[in-house]
């Protein structure tokens, strides 16, 4: 009974693997859809493990007028940066990571991350608690004329962008983030991008006069400022590869433009008023122009270093900026770059390409539907645009 009981258990692994050979082949045949495979493929084994090391910070500008004056006062701050460790698994594109604030720099720190070959959506969330910085004057920028002790100002930050490659056929925008496509030829891409920016400074002195902090009183009387943000942007992506996909070095830059926003502070009152407030009375504040302009940066390098083993370093730079008019209740001019630094270290496990092919060898893999070509110059194709393939 055992000698018969081995040969059918090898037989049904065998047919076990082979069902799931063939699921993994659709997936990598739709994954590489409407994709030349001249330029982009997909990797060697289809399971992904990663440590993940990232450090994140905020650098901030706030410029107001000093109380009963035309005097402008600014305060530059910074947060304490964040060392972040972590994992990821997934399959091919798919997949979850987690990661440990090891410093405690951050209140909270969410961030996440869907995309196919040309839409992607990022979505980012910090609350900062450990800012500090200093007061200067615009005017003389490298005269300090105080000290901003940490914890005196939250800042709470949230950036939602959705973004879309108009040469996804010859250009990955994730090659050398999440290495889940592996770029063999050189090529670029204009990039359409649609972002939600919102941040919120709060004063939290505990040390008060009259019952209003006294970092408020240095603000002209401002206790917190809240941004809302609608931007439309273009910009541009490219992957570099000197090795066929061995080495990317990877470069992108959105211009947005703000064409839609709600701005609203809180005024510090004394004690005398709070009484007769109901609650915390918000204002709503005007843009000096109706539009402006923003935007994000991003670079990074990625290393195959075998079939196996993979390296990339990325970082990436987000500004949310806002001016109020002469004319309203306190003049405010916020500008905040939101930083983040990632190294990934990871490996690949699976059945490599020749073993599955090896394997459906009397069940043939259907064959690829032939590219289409386009009349666009070649340089159009490659750097910029291309239609559907």
């Amino acid at each position: 009974m055992l000698l018969i009981a081995f040969p059918l258990m090898g037989h049904a692994t065998t047919k076990g693997l082979k069902f799931f050979y063939r699921i993994g082949e659709r997936v990598d045949r739709y994954l590489l859809q409407n994709v030349d495979t001249n330029y982009i493929t997909l990797p060697e084994h289809c399971w992904r493990f990663a440590y993940t090391n990232t450090m994140v910070g905020i650098n901030s500008y706030y410029g107001t007028l000093f109380p009963g004056t035309t005097q402008q006062l600014a305060i530059i701050s910074r947060t304490t940066p964040s060392v972040d460790l972590g994992f990821y698994a997934g399959y091919r594109g798919l997949g979850f990571g987690y990661s440990w604030d090891v410093l405690h720099a951050y209140a909270n720190n969410l961030s996440f991350s869907l995309g196919s070959k040309s839409l992607g959506i990022e979505f980012q969330r910090q609350v900062s608690t450990n800012i500090s910085g200093k007061f200067i004057d615009p005017d003389a920028p490298k005269t300090a004329l105080g000290e901003l002790p940490s914890g005196l100002i939250w800042m709470r930050n949230a950036n939602l962008t959705i973004w879309y490659a108009l040469n996804s056929g010859h250009y990955s925008h994730n090659a050398a983030i999440k290495q889940s496509f592996i770029q063999k030829r050189s090529a670029g891409s204009l990039l359409l991008s649609l972002s939600y920016l919102y941040t919120d400074l709060t004063v939290q002195d505990t040390l008060t006069l009259a019952g209003i902090p006294v970092l408020s009183l240095l603000m002209d009387g401002v206790k917190s400022a809240v941004t809302q943000q609608i931007a439309v942007g273009l910009g541009y992506g490219i992957n570099y590869t000197p090795n066929k996909g061995k080495v990317i070095l990877h470069a992108a830059a959105n211009l947005q433009l703000v064409c839609y926003s709600i701005n609203q502070i809180s005024i510090a009152f004394d004690d005398s008023l709070k009484a007769y407030l109901p609650g915390e009375a918000m204002f709503d504040i005007k843009p000096q122009y109706p539009v402006h302009v923003t935007g994000n940066l991003r670079a990074a390098v990625s290393w195959e270093i075998n079939r196996w083993v993979h390296l990339a370093l990325w970082a990436q730079a987000n500004n949310i900026r806002f001016q109020s008019r002469d004319k309203e209740i306190s003049y405010i001019r916020m500008r905040n770059w939101n930083w983040q630094v990632h190294l990934n270290i990871g490996v690949r496990l699976g059945a490599g390409k020749k073993r599955v092919r090896e394997a459906l060898i009397d069940d043939p893999i259907p064959p690829s539907v032939p590219i289409r070509t386009s009349k666009l110059p070649k340089w159009i194709t490659d750097y910029f645009y291309s239609p559907r393939l």
